[in-house]
């Protein structure tokens, strides 16, 4: 029976796993086109199967249009804010109707209505009309990306609209098309109108296809779901095999013996030095000297190698490591699968010279369990969601180096928690290099502030501290994280010298955390850091009976920080904090419908990892926040996980969120007798609101430092 319940579900995940692969395989672009492409000519009439030049007959332009064969060019108008750069109309009788349009680096945007109503393959905005106040189809033509291709590249094939039999006329009537360009002179937008074309007749010659035209998600789908399980059924079967098949010992040595750990101290440090000198001087033969060094420590200690990741975070955003004589490589990278090696690295040792798990390892409780499955059904996910976008190559970073690195980096906490002599001292190790990287970069910031030599920009009247980042609301993000862990454990950890200690750290993070300005640190985090911080303390105190003075302190520094921002608030940026008709404010509620939009046109796989910039720019950007383009995430939330991966990736980010949550709530009321326990669950309950907060209004978590930082909140308590 045993043998039958493992063979059933190994088949279906082996068959799943074929499926899945065959599909890739047909739906792969794997043969070249040859009789793609089609030449246009003029036409008298738009009819089924019509490809059309410009030049057609059909098409009648408003006056000021320049036509050729080359395409249509509208002219300049007297108020290009106000009024349309041109116009045409045309009838056409059929299903589909398509357009060539020539996107590249301008700005201007398109309107489109079919029988009076908007395009139904466009988007279709509320309160976004054209210049006659009616509804319609919508398209902007800014593609940055495009400018240097060649122009076959460059230009793109769109259906605007599709024939819908009980909405609408019969498809052989006669369809009323009108066009709106808006801005676009001098770059010829429109080359060509196509009804029902054949399939070959959308692609560039030569141009490589799939056997079968279908999307790849599905095998996907089969694959991933083979892959899970095939591990699900088969690994307590190798674990049971590997147990009974002992492997060979080498010459017992101790691991955690004093000269050991003696020795890993000196490596790390010596490789820590080496690291950063050859980081800073860029001479690749240093850092990787150093990163060895910092590896073998690792593997006497995983957690020396954890911790310098820590510490590394914040400054992955702008700092790679010189390797290589020709390529440096991302801190994250490096890091995680570092991490992940050394951690193997140490468990083959321990495992060959006999040593065993240490007695009394913290075990994997049931919300941190949850949390790793979700993260790992969050990867899986965000693959399949990689695979049918525009740039493909994109999304695959994207998820490797957010959703994928987060998964190992998770795997990693644990086991060098689970498999540490002294867990409590390792958990402390890292707490150390996590908040005092944060205090570093924070230092750089303001050293910048004050001295006028850089990590600083100018905006609104002001000026914002961004350290390494390139806009100061990153920094925010990472510090609402640091910031709050760091002032818990200033305000409740027992021992007056340690409690300096984190309030030097804290009073350096706080400073560079208000002098960013960041409207979502201020308006949201903050309150929502204070609010958790205020209740949890009082929560303490009370079933501790315990002194009031920690709350006390935390007034103490709000009104401190209150006292540092009372000089600026006579600048801009807080006169417009509230100001939703122009400025940020403004822009940020037309990010909002645009995303709102695209979300429901893309409900289930949204449009793919690090796809939003692309089409936000190319697609959804509305007229009235020209000024902003190059968005890259909604800067909300629900908007980012449901654009980014689907309603899907939506409700497994919310679950894995309020798992997660949960776990760290449950274990600040398991730990109200332990002081310092206590403190870093409160710290993490107040890092997990704060960013929360701020994520209605900003990026949540779809950057590898605040990705990682998620994954760290959610997994400190295996570390007890």
């Amino acid at each position: 029976m045993q043998s039958i319940r493992v063979r059933v579900p190994a088949a279906i995940g082996g068959a799943a796993l074929a499926l899945g692969l065959l599909w890739l395989a047909l739906t792969s672009p794997l043969r070249a086109c040859a009789d793609c492409g089609a030449t246009l000519t003029p036409a008298p009439r738009l009819t089924s199967g019509a490809l059309a030049s410009v030049e057609s007959p059909a098409l009648a332009f408003s006056p000021g249009w320049t036509v050729d064969a080359n395409g249509a060019d509208p002219s300049e108008p007297t108020d290009p804010f106000s009024e349309p750069s041109g116009v045409i109309t045309f009838t056409y009788a059929g299903d589909a109707l398509w357009l060539l349009l020539a996107p590249g680096d301008y700005w201007a945007y398109l309107y489109a209505t079919v029988d009076d109503r908007p395009a139904n393959r466009l988007v279709n905005i509320p309160g976004n009309v054209n210049s006659l106040g009616a509804a319609a189809g919508y398209r902007t033509l800014l593609a940055p990306e495009l400018a240097g291709a060649p122009e076959d590249r460059r230009l793109r094939w769109v259906e605007i609209h599709r024939h819908a039999q009980r909405a609408e006329a019969p498809a052989s009537s006669a369809h009323v098309v009108r066009l709106e360009f808006w801005r676009g002179w001098g770059q010829k937008p429109l080359r060509g109108v196509a009804v029902d074309p054949p399939t070959h007749a959308l692609h560039r010659p030569g141009e490589r296809l799939p056997v079968l035209p279908a999307p790849q998600w599905p095998g996907a789908l089969l694959m991933m779901t083979g892959f899970w399980l095939l591990a699900a059924t088969l690994t307590p079967t190798l674990k049971a095999k590997l147990s009974r098949s002992p492997l060979p010992r080498l010459r017992r040595f101790d691991l955690s013996s004093p000269s050991w750990q003696r020795g890993a101290w000196i490596a790390f440090g010596l490789g820590a030095a080496l690291t950063i000198a050859g980081t800073a001087l860029d001479r690749w033969l240093l850092a990787p000297a150093g990163v060895l060094l910092l590896a073998a420590a690792g593997v006497v200690r995983p957690a020396l190698w954890l911790a310098a990741l820590l510490f590394a975070l914040p400054f992955a955003y702008a700092v790679d490591l010189p390797l290589l004589p020709t390529r440096a490589l991302g801190i994250v990278d490096v890091g995680v699968l570092g991490g992940a090696a050394t951690l193997a690295g140490h468990w083959a040792l321990r495992s060959l010279s006999g040593e065993k798990r240490p007695p009394g390892a913290p075990s994997l409780e049931g919300e941190q369990r949850a949390a790793l499955w979700l993260l790992a059904l969050i990867g899986s996910w965000a693959l399949i969601a990689s695979l049918d976008v525009w740039y493909p190559a994109l999304a695959l970073r994207e998820w490797r180096v957010v959703f994928l690195s987060a998964l190992i980096f998770g795997g990693v906490g644990i086991g060098v928690v689970r498999l540490s002599w002294e867990p409590a001292l390792d958990r402390q190790l890292l707490v150390a290099g996590w908040l005092l990287g944060a205090t570093t970069v924070a230092l750089i910031g303001l050293w910048g502030y004050v001295s006028g030599q850089g990590f600083v920009s100018a905006a609104e009247g002001v000026r914002r501290v961004q350290a390494l980042y390139d806009s100061p609301n990153n920094l925010a993000l990472y510090l609402d994280r640091t910031l709050a862990v760091t002032l818990s454990l200033a305000l409740f950890v027992e021992g007056w010298r340690r409690r300096v200690f984190w309030g030097a750290l804290a009073a350096v993070q706080a400073l560079a955390w208000l002098l960013t300005f960041s409207k979502g640190a201020l308006l949201l985090a903050a309150p929502a850091m204070a609010l958790t911080l205020a209740a949890g303390g009082v929560w303490m105190v009370r079933r501790r009976r315990a002194s009031l003075k920690p709350l006390l302190a935390l007034g103490a520094f709000l009104l401190l920080a209150a006292l540092v921002l009372t000089p600026f608030l006579g600048a801009e940026r807080f006169q417009r904090l509230l100001d939703f008709e122009q400025g940020t404010g403004f822009l940020r509620l037309q990010l909002w419908r645009s995303a709102w939009a695209m979300a429901l046109d893309h409900p289930w796989l949204g449009v793919g990892p690090d796809q939003f910039l692309y089409h936000y720019r190319s697609v959804y950007l509305l007229p009235e926040a020209w000024q902003e383009p190059n968005l890259n995430h909604p800067h909300n939330f629900v908007l980012d996980w449901w654009t980014r991966l689907g309603l899907v990736g939506l409700l497994l980010g919310v679950s894995w969120w309020g798992v997660g949550i949960w776990g760290i709530w449950r274990w600040l009321r398991g730990s109200s007798e332990q002081r310092d326990e206590a403190a870093l669950a409160l710290g993490c309950l107040a890092a997990a609101f704060a960013a929360l907060a701020h994520g209605l209004i900003d990026v949540s978590y779809a950057l590898p430092e605040l990705m990682l930082t998620w994954t760290l909140l959610f997994h400190w308590k295996t570390a007890r």
